[in-house]
């Protein structure tokens, strides 16, 4: 009898060459390497452009077996998960951003990135994935995916702010732009439904997190979990300048839902209306409210610790 070798499982690494400050295209190589050494037949896709990143995207979902797998930051892991719930693949993440917030979210030990190589792989070649919740977010007839956090108010003006700055990274980039927005911001009064509850009121901040963090580790949203089949809802009242100075540092260790400013909810569908106001999710702009946003239980396949 003849034998048949087992084909190897493939992979498609869709890569954000500028990432990291221009690290993600070594980070992209190398990744390559290590998992074709240990197994796995793999693709290396280095798109120039967003636009060319969409067109790859579309072609590397051909095949529903493969694996999917995003290399960068926050922002590139969004736009692969788009392709990932158009095609029901399954998806995983190499983290080579500066926030790697979706990362840390899942449980990668995003320093040690040779070691995570190693469990994807086995992963991979056990044929094996997890599910965890991804966050639907519809804007009239438009449906974007998210795995992280959904925000509107100040963090999204911060959002606004930090993407036109250049020279700064990461979460110093994501600081200095919070001190540069406290000096402009107005509020926004928000028309809010959660669950069936609802509520109205003028809000610093309302973010939707199906991941806890954003901004290279800011926990807003500090107990969230992509498999419970719920989303956290931090809305952070409004406060005087001063007093948003002296409470946003305490976003970075998730202790600001103890404060008087915070009010905290969990829910399953949360509609968001308010003028002039700008939604972001996953740190990429997705555009005004009214938008409806809703957990899908289980819905992603993914390689994660």
């Amino acid at each position: 009898m003849q034998h048949v070798a087992a084909e190897r499982p493939s992979a498609v690494i869709v890569a954000n060459q500028h990432a990291g400050g221009g690290r993600g295209a070594r980070i992209a190589r190398e990744s390559r390497v290590a998992l074709e050494n240990a197994g796995i037949s793999t693709t290396l896709v280095q798109p120039a452009s967003l636009a060319a990143m969409k067109a790859a995207l579309g072609e590397a979902c051909a095949d529903p077996d493969t694996f999917l797998i995003a290399c960068g930051g926050d922002g590139t892991v969004h736009q692969v998960l788009q392709a990932a719930m158009a095609s029901s693949m399954r998806m995983g993440i190499i983290p080579a951003g500066t926030g790697n917030d979706i990362a840390r979210a899942l449980g990668i030990d995003v320093k040690a990135r040779s070691a995570w190589l190693r469990i994807m792989a086995e992963r991979m070649l056990a044929n094996e994935a997890t599910l965890v919740d991804v966050t639907q977010i519809s804007l009239g007839e438009e449906q974007v995916w998210s795995l992280g956090v959904v925000s509107t108010g100040f963090d999204s003006a911060v959002n606004e702010r930090a993407d036109r700055m250049t020279r700064l990274r990461g979460t110093a980039r994501y600081v200095a732009a919070l001190l540069g927005e406290l000096r402009t911001f107005a509020l926004h009064d928000y028309q809010v439904t959660i669950d069936e509850d609802r509520y109205a009121g003028s809000a610093l901040l309302i973010a939707i997190g199906n991941g806890s963090s954003y901004g290279g580790g800011m926990l807003i949203c500090p107990h969230a979990d992509m498999a419970d089949g719920l989303l956290d809802v931090t809305w952070v009242a409004a406060a005087p300048r001063r007093t948003v100075l002296r409470f946003f540092p305490r976003i970075f260790r998730g202790t600001h839902v103890d404060h008087p400013l915070v009010t905290t909810y969990r829910a399953r569908e949360i509609t968001v209306a308010a003028d002039g106001a700008i939604v972001y999710a996953d740190g990429e702009r997705i555009g005004p409210p009214p938008v409806h946003v809703r957990v899908r239980a289980g819905a992603l396949r993914i390689l994660r610790p």
